[in-house]
C-alpha cells in the first residue's frame, strides 16, 4: 500500500510538472506569430521546418539547464542571474539581472498589455477616434500592469491557480483549430494559396521559393514563442520527488515543441493566412458573430495570462536577484519585499510601455501618418514599437540562456561549481550553444532586415527602429551597471559578495553590521564560516 502511495504522488507530481511545463511554453507565439514567421521566410514549408528545428533544440537546452540548476537545488535562488553568479562571477551577473530588470521584463510588461487592449478593440469592433483610443491604451494599460503586479504581490498562490486554470482553458480552443486546420486543409490554405485568398493578396510566399536567407528568417519569431522555457528549470529544488523532474520537463518539452509543429502545418494547410483568426472566420464564416468574437476574446485571454505570469517572473526574479546580492537597492540593502518589486516593476514598464506606445502613434513611417492616420481607424501600428521592445528583450534573452549554456559546458572541465552531472551534457550543451547562437544572429538579421521583399526604404521599416532601440538599450543598461558598481564601492556588504543576504543580520535603525548575528550557510562559493548551532555556542 505504502509503495503504491509513494508511486502515485510521484505520478501527480510529474503531470503538475508537465502541466507546468506545457503552460509556462505554449503561450501567444503561435497565436500572433505564426503569419509574421511565414511572410518573414516566404515558404509555408521552411516555416514549418524551422518551429521543428527551434524546438528541437530548445528541448536540449531543458537538460542542459537541468543540470545547470542543480546547484541551487539546496540553497540560493534558481535564477539567471545567480546562476551566472555561480557558473560565471559577479559582475557579469549584476549586468544580466539589470538587463532583465530594465529590458526584459518591461518590454513583455508593455506587450502583453499593448497586445490585450488591441484585441479589445478589435472584440469591439467600432470604429474609435484617435484621442479615445489614446485615452485607453494609457489608462487601461497601466491599470493592468498595476493590478497585476499588486496582485502577484500579494496574492501569489492566488495568481498561481489563475495560471493552472486558464492554461487549462486556452487549450480548448488549440485544440480545435489543430483539428479544424486539418479537416478544412486544401487550395485555400496558406500551404497552397500563394498569398492569396479570394482575391486578397495576403502575402507574398510559396512552397518554391528556397531563397538561402529565408532559412534565417523565421527565428526571431520562433523564439520569442519559445522564449521562458529555462524558468521551469529550477522547479526541482521545490519538487518532493527530484527523480521526476527531468523527466517531466523532457516530456513537457517533448510535447510543447511537437504540438507547435503540428498547430503550425494545421494552420498552414487550414488557414488562408496561416493565424487561428482567419482559421476561425472559415470554420464559423467569415460575416459571423462567433468568427469576430472568439479569435478576440482568445487573444485577450492568453495576453491575460501572459501579463499575469511575466508579472509573477518579475517579481520572483527581481527578489531573488537583490537577495543574491546582484542589485543595488539602497544603503541598508535588506531583503526587498515583494511590494517593493512590484512598484519597480510598474515603474519601468510604465515608463516604456507610454515612450513606445507614443513613438508607435506620432513617428511618421511608410504609409502611417501618425495621429491623422490613428483616427477613427484600427491598426496595430500604435503598439508596433512595443512589439518591437519585445523582440529586443527576447534576442537578450536568448544570449543569456547561450552564455550560461557555454558556462556550463566549461564547468565540466573545471568543476567550479558543485552540480548533479548528467550523462550526454557535454554534447548536448555543444549542440544546444552553437544553435542558440545562429538562432540569436538570424533573430538580429531578421529584426534589422524586417523586409524581405526590400520595396520600403529602411528608414521606414520596423529594422530602423528595432536596430535604434536594441543599441540605446543596451548602452542605457551598460549605463545602469556601471553607476550600481559604483555605489557598491561606495556601500559595500559587509560579508562581501559571497552568500545571500539573508545570511547576514542588518539592524532597522542603523546601517551597521553586528558581527555577533552573523550566521552563514555555507555554500559552493562561499568564503565565509558556516553557521554555528547550540552545541558550537556552548563550547
Amino acid at each position: 500500500m505504502i509503495k503504491k502511495h509513494r508511486i502515485s504522488e510521484q505520478t501527480f507530481e510529474f503531470l503538475t510538472l508537465f502541466t507546468m511545463v506545457v503552460g509556462t511554453v505554449i503561450g501567444a507565439g503561435i497565436y500572433i506569430k505564426n503569419t509574421e514567421i511565414i511572410k518573414a521566410t516566404q515558404n509555408p514549408i521552411i516555416s514549418i521546418m524551422l518551429w521543428a528545428i527551434v524546438g528541437l533544440v530548445c528541448f536540449l537546452s531543458v537538460l542542459v539547464f537541468i543540470e545547470i540548476s542543480s546547484s541551487t537545488k539546496h540553497f540560493g535562488n534558481g535564477t539567471m542571474g545567480n546562476w551566472t553568479k555561480l557558473f560565471i562571477n559577479r559582475k557579469t551577473a549584476s549586468f544580466f539581472a539589470l538587463l532583465y530588470l530594465v529590458i526584459y521584463t518591461p518590454a513583455f510588461y508593455a506587450l502583453f498589455t499593448g497586445t490585450f487592449i488591441f484585441f479589445l478593440f478589435q472584440l469591439i469592433g467600432i470604429q474609435l477616434s484617435a484621442g479615445l483610443q489614446l485615452i485607453l491604451y494609457l489608462s487601461l494599460g497601466i491599470f493592468m500592469m498595476v493590478f497585476f503586479a499588486l496582485f502577484n504581490a500579494f496574492k501569489p498562490k492566488w495568481s498561481k491557480w489563475l495560471q493552472v486554470g486558464g492554461n487549462i482553458f486556452k487549450f480548448i480552443p488549440l485544440f480545435i483549430a489543430l483539428v479544424a486546420g486539418f479537416v478544412l486543409s486544401g487550395k485555400n490554405g496558406a500551404m497552397f494559396n500563394q498569398g492569396f485568398y479570394q482575391g486578397e493578396h495576403l502575402g507574398d510566399w510559396s512552397q518554391h521559393n528556397w531563397k538561402a536567407t529565408s532559412f534565417f528568417r523565421g527565428f526571431g519569431g520562433i523564439m520569442l514563442s519559445f522564449d521562458g522555457f529555462y524558468f521551469i528549470a529550477n522547479s526541482q529544488k521545490t519538487a518532493t520527488h527530484k527523480q521526476v523532474v527531468p523527466k517531466a520537463l523532457m516530456a513537457g518539452m517533448i510535447f510543447a515543441a511537437s504540438f507547435y509543429v503540428l498547430m503550425a502545418i494545421s494552420l498552414f494547410l487550414g488557414s488562408p493566412d496561416g493565424s487561428i483568426a482567419f482559421l476561425f472566420k472559415r470554420m464559423l464564416g467569415n460575416s459571423s458573430i462567433a468568427a469576430k468574437i472568439i479569435p478576440n476574446l482568445m487573444m485577450m485571454l492568453i495576453c491575460f495570462l501572459n501579463l499575469n505570469i511575466f508579472s509573477m517572473i518579475g517579481i520572483l526574479n527581481l527578489e531573488s536577484d537583490v537577495e543574491a546580492k546582484l542589485l543595488f537597492v539602497g544603503e541598508r540593502r535588506g531583503k526587498i519585499s515583494k511590494f517593493k518589486c512590484a512598484v519597480i516593476g510598474i515603474t519601468g514598464a510604465s515608463f516604456f510601455y507610454i515612450l513606445c506606445l507614443t513613438m508607435g502613434i506620432f513617428i511618421h513611417r511608410g504609409d502611417w501618418h501618425g495621429w491623422t492616420t490613428m483616427n477613427n481607424s484600427l491598426s496595430e501600428r500604435p503598439i508596433e514599437f512595443i512589439g518591437i521592445m519585445g523582440s529586443v528583450g527576447s534576442i537578450l534573452s536568448f544570449f543569456i540562456v547561450d552564455v550560461l549554456i557555454f558556462a556550463a559546458l566549461i564547468n565540466r572541465k573545471t568543476n567550479k561549481v558543485k552540480v548533479d552531472k548528467y550523462p550526454g551534457v557535454p554534447i548536448l550543451s555543444i549542440i544546444s550553444g552553437i544553435f542558440v547562437t545562429i538562432f540569436i544572429l538570424a533573430g538580429l538579421y531578421t529584426f534589422i532586415d524586417s523586409d524581405p521583399t526590400h520595396k520600403t526604404r529602411f528608414v521606414d521599416t520596423s529594422g530602423m527602429y528595432f536596430l535604434i532601440l536594441f543599441v540605446s538599450l543596451i548602452l542605457s543598461t551598460v549605463i545602469a551597471w556601471l553607476i550600481q558598481e559604483q555605489f557598491f564601492k561606495i556601500h559595500p556588504f559587509p560579508g562581501g559578495f559571497d552568500g545571500y543576504l539573508d545570511d547576514e543580520d542588518f539592524s532597522p535603525f542603523m546601517f551597521k553590521f553586528k558581527p555577533w548575528k552573523n550566521y552563514y550557510r555555507r555554500d559552493p562559493k562561499s568564503k565565509s564560516s558556516p553557521k554555528k548551532t547550540k552545541n558550537d555556542k556552548m563550547k
